[in-house]
């Protein structure tokens, strides 16, 4: 049997479908106690100045005991007013809510900030982006028994 590769440079919806649905239904055999990603459940905070503005926002999703940050970000005029801080620990309480036992994220300019609220690297991508560091790192919010 010949395998024929394609390169799809702009797949289609119906592409992406035919490999998401074929990757979890391979989940689903292979892990039948797994929560399907039908029951992810994606959020965002946004807070906004006094005029209704956004000064900042996160998104993250929830899904297989854990939350994962995804897009975080705050006015540049607006930082250092703990507004990320209450971003952040707002998200965490929100994916405590939903069943997560762990966050985690990568980031390649905010690691420190991430460090400052608990958060440890878990590993290390050397020049992503060229010249930098993408950092993968993660946080226990809810203690094993």
């Amino acid at each position: 049997m010949e395998v024929r590769i394609e390169v799809l440079d702009s797949p289609t919806e119906k592409d992406q479908s035919v490999l998401d649905s074929r990757f979890s239904e391979y989940l689903r055999i292979q892990y039948p106690n797994l929560t399907p990603e039908s029951e992810d459940r994606m959020f965002m905070l946004v807070a906004h100045d006094d005029i209704g503005e956004y000064v900042g926002a996160i998104k993250f999703n929830c899904y297989w005991d854990g939350l994962e940050i995804d897009t975080f970000w705050v006015k540049q005029s607006h930082r250092g007013r703990k507004i990320g801080s209450m971003l952040l620990e707002r998200a965490e309480k929100i994916g405590v809510e939903n069943g997560a036992m762990i966050a985690f994220l990568k980031t390649f300019d905010a690691k420190n900030f991430y460090e400052q609220h608990g958060y440890e690297i878990y590993g290390v991508l050397e020049g992503r982006p060229v010249g930098t560091s993408l950092y993968h790192l993660k946080k226990r919010l809810v203690k094993s028994a």
